[in-house]
């Protein structure tokens, strides 16, 4: 049996996803188009919480983690509680999202 990742790992893993993006988005406010230096964290983040992209059920999850994440540009750089505060909503959400996913694949 696979081990469970820690709450804490995949907090940290969704900060360090907020605070890159946070970097990428505001060098294209300021004219440099970084778009593809976008990392592709959320993708690692659903897979440890075993949400598996490739179903078309959970098509929305990336959209939404997106818009969820994109509220980056509201904080400050070094606004450190704010990044905490941001990345636990978004693993709140995808506890969720992954609650109710589990509950369809036992249905199946």
């Amino acid at each position: 049996m696979q081990k469970k990742t820690p709450k804490k790992v995949i907090i940290q893993l969704i900060k360090d996803d907020l605070r890159h993006q946070h970097t990428v988005l505001g060098l294209n406010l300021l004219g440099f188009d970084h778009d593809n230096g976008m990392l592709d964290i959320s993708r690692s983040v659903f897979s440890l919480m075993e949400l598996n992209l490739n179903d078309r059920r959970l098509d929305h999850l990336t959209d939404e983690y997106c818009d969820r994440a994109y509220h980056v540009t509201e904080i400050a750089f070094n606004d450190n509680e704010s990044f905490e505060r941001l990345a636990t909503e978004i693993y709140n959400w995808l506890a969720l999202e992954r609650k109710k996913y589990m509950k369809l694949l036992r249905k199946s």
